[in-house]
């Protein structure tokens, strides 16, 4: 196996047990803003790390940009291919609970917005659909989105895609610096 894959996917391993820590302290949501930061982190120092690894074996002043991305890479989607399998395996098996509160908040402010007059009419102007509707038709149509975004699938399928992108543009900078920066040193 590749020095880049193993790069990523050791640093994949690290922020599992950095959710998984945070998740056995403090199981609360006020953990998921520091956890996708660290998430962002790691994924920026793995493709870093492997690249340099990867123009450490092959030579500083060897290879040309398109290669160096490649390699990047080999470092990036491992990481999240496996992030995203965890994030799967943690919202449906390890806490589902969190989707669960996420949906009921969501339902409150709904209801809350249903029982608002001004809120009401707000919301029968944008769909016209509402307009002949019950409140509780609305209640029930408008839950729906919620229910469908908190899902674990639908949380890993975002993460995925947004880490997918995230590895694609740290990949292209992270070899623009080094080209830049390092080559030049040396």
């Amino acid at each position: 196996m590749k020095k880049t894959i193993k790069i990523g996917l050791l640093f994949a391993a690290v922020w599992m047990l950095i959710k998984l820590a945070f998740h056995a302290t403090l199981p609360t949501e006020s953990t998921l803003k520091v956890s996708v930061f660290i998430n962002i982190l790691l994924l920026l120092t793995a493709i870093a790390v492997g690249l340099f690894y990867h123009k450490k074996e092959e030579g500083f002043t060897e290879g040309n940009t398109l290669s160096d991305i490649k390699a990047a890479m080999t470092s990036g989607i491992p990481y999240t291919i496996l992030v995203s399998i965890f994030i799967y395996l943690y919202y449906n098996n390890i806490n589902p609970d969190f989707n669960k509160l996420q949906i009921s908040e969501a339902k409150k402010t709904i209801e809350l917005s249903l029982n608002n007059p001004v809120e009401l009419a707000k919301i029968k102007t944008q769909n016209e659909a509402f307009e002949v509707m019950t409140k509780e038709k609305m209640y029930k149509e408008l839950v729906k989105g919620p229910e469908n975004f908190y899902k674990a699938s639908s949380t890993a399928l975002i993460s995925l895609l947004s880490l997918m992108m995230l590895s694609t543009v740290y990949s292209i900078l992270v070899t623009v610096v080094y080209r830049k920066v390092l080559v030049r040193k040396i």
